[in-house]
Protein backbone atom coordinates (compact mmCIF):
# COMPACT_ATOMS: atom_id res chain seq x y z
CA UNK A 1 0.00 0.00 0.00
CA UNK A 2 1.34 2.95 -1.00
CA UNK A 3 1.48 6.29 1.63
CA UNK A 4 -1.44 7.71 0.15
CA UNK A 5 -3.58 4.71 -0.35
CA UNK A 6 -6.92 4.84 2.37
CA UNK A 7 -6.50 1.64 3.87
CA UNK A 8 -8.54 -1.34 4.55
CA UNK A 9 -9.90 -2.57 7.56
CA UNK A 10 -11.86 -0.80 10.65
CA UNK A 11 -10.40 2.16 10.54
CA UNK A 12 -11.13 2.69 6.94
CA UNK A 13 -13.49 5.45 7.16
CA UNK A 14 -13.42 9.06 6.99
CA UNK A 15 -13.20 9.28 10.99
CA UNK A 16 -10.49 6.84 10.73
CA UNK A 17 -8.11 8.87 8.49
CA UNK A 18 -8.94 12.16 10.56
CA UNK A 19 -7.73 10.34 13.56
CA UNK A 20 -4.42 9.17 11.91
CA UNK A 21 -3.74 12.87 10.54
CA UNK A 22 -4.52 14.38 14.25
CA UNK A 23 -1.76 11.27 15.54
CA UNK A 24 0.75 12.14 12.77
CA UNK A 25 0.61 15.72 13.74
CA UNK A 26 0.30 15.25 16.90
CA UNK A 27 3.76 13.29 17.00
CA UNK A 28 5.44 16.63 16.32
CA UNK A 29 3.62 19.62 15.44
CA UNK A 30 3.56 20.76 18.78
CA UNK A 31 7.65 20.15 19.56
CA UNK A 32 8.75 22.25 16.41
CA UNK A 33 6.37 24.68 15.39
CA UNK A 34 4.11 25.53 19.35
CA UNK A 35 1.16 24.20 17.27
CA UNK A 36 -0.87 21.85 19.76
CA UNK A 37 -3.06 19.13 18.73
CA UNK A 38 -5.62 17.76 21.90
CA UNK A 39 -8.26 16.27 20.88
CA UNK A 40 -9.65 13.85 17.69
CA UNK A 41 -11.39 16.03 15.37
CA UNK A 42 -14.71 15.43 14.54
CA UNK A 43 -14.68 15.19 10.68
CA UNK A 44 -12.83 16.90 7.86
CA UNK A 45 -14.06 20.36 8.63
CA UNK A 46 -11.80 20.43 11.70
CA UNK A 47 -8.62 18.65 10.13
CA UNK A 48 -8.97 21.10 7.38
CA UNK A 49 -8.33 23.84 10.14
CA UNK A 50 -5.83 21.68 11.82
CA UNK A 51 -3.83 20.83 8.77
CA UNK A 52 -3.91 24.86 7.75
CA UNK A 53 -2.83 25.76 11.62
CA UNK A 54 0.27 23.35 11.06
CA UNK A 55 0.75 25.16 7.47
CA UNK A 56 0.70 28.65 8.72
CA UNK A 57 2.89 27.65 11.72
CA UNK A 58 5.13 26.25 9.22
CA UNK A 59 5.50 29.37 7.13
CA UNK A 60 7.06 31.69 9.99
CA UNK A 61 9.13 29.07 11.38
CA UNK A 62 12.89 28.24 11.00
CA UNK A 63 12.61 24.47 10.09
CA UNK A 64 15.28 22.23 10.27
CA UNK A 65 16.07 19.75 7.25
CA UNK A 66 14.80 20.37 4.18
CA UNK A 67 11.89 22.59 5.48
CA UNK A 68 10.86 24.49 1.96
CA UNK A 69 9.49 20.96 1.47
CA UNK A 70 8.07 20.23 4.82
CA UNK A 71 6.12 23.65 3.83
CA UNK A 72 5.17 22.70 0.34
CA UNK A 73 4.06 19.39 1.31
CA UNK A 74 1.94 21.10 4.49
CA UNK A 75 0.33 23.46 2.07
CA UNK A 76 -0.98 20.92 -0.50
CA UNK A 77 -2.42 19.17 2.36
CA UNK A 78 -3.93 21.86 3.59
CA UNK A 79 -5.56 22.43 0.27
CA UNK A 80 -6.23 18.85 -0.14
CA UNK A 81 -7.94 19.14 3.40
CA UNK A 82 -10.38 22.19 2.70
CA UNK A 83 -11.36 20.12 -0.83
CA UNK A 84 -12.28 17.12 1.90
CA UNK A 85 -14.16 19.48 4.16
CA UNK A 86 -16.29 21.63 1.35
CA UNK A 87 -17.34 18.08 0.22
CA UNK A 88 -18.05 19.07 -3.28
CA UNK A 89 -19.89 17.25 -5.69
CA UNK A 90 -17.15 14.83 -7.42
CA UNK A 91 -14.71 15.22 -4.42
CA UNK A 92 -13.61 11.70 -2.89
CA UNK A 93 -13.39 12.82 0.48
CA UNK A 94 -11.53 9.70 1.36
CA UNK A 95 -9.15 10.17 -1.24
CA UNK A 96 -8.46 13.42 -0.37
CA UNK A 97 -8.02 12.34 3.51
CA UNK A 98 -5.57 10.05 2.27
CA UNK A 99 -3.73 12.51 0.61
CA UNK A 100 -3.39 14.82 3.55
CA UNK A 101 -2.40 11.86 5.70
CA UNK A 102 0.55 10.96 2.47
CA UNK A 103 1.31 14.77 3.23
CA UNK A 104 1.92 15.14 6.56
CA UNK A 105 3.92 11.92 6.63
CA UNK A 106 6.23 13.26 3.16
CA UNK A 107 6.89 16.51 5.62
CA UNK A 108 7.56 14.95 8.55
CA UNK A 109 9.99 12.96 6.51
CA UNK A 110 11.60 16.52 4.66
CA UNK A 111 11.83 17.35 8.99
CA UNK A 112 14.29 14.74 9.52
CA UNK A 113 11.68 12.92 11.81
CA UNK A 114 11.24 9.06 11.75
CA UNK A 115 7.82 7.84 10.56
CA UNK A 116 6.79 4.78 11.15
CA UNK A 117 5.82 2.65 7.97
CA UNK A 118 2.18 1.21 7.32
CA UNK A 119 2.32 -2.33 5.74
Amino acid sequence: MSAGTAPEGPHAGIGGLCEDIRGALAAWAPRLLGVHVHRPPSGPVEVARLVGAVADAAEVTVLPHDGDTARGELREAAARAFAAADERPGTDVRAELAGVRAGCRRAAVALGLSVPVCV
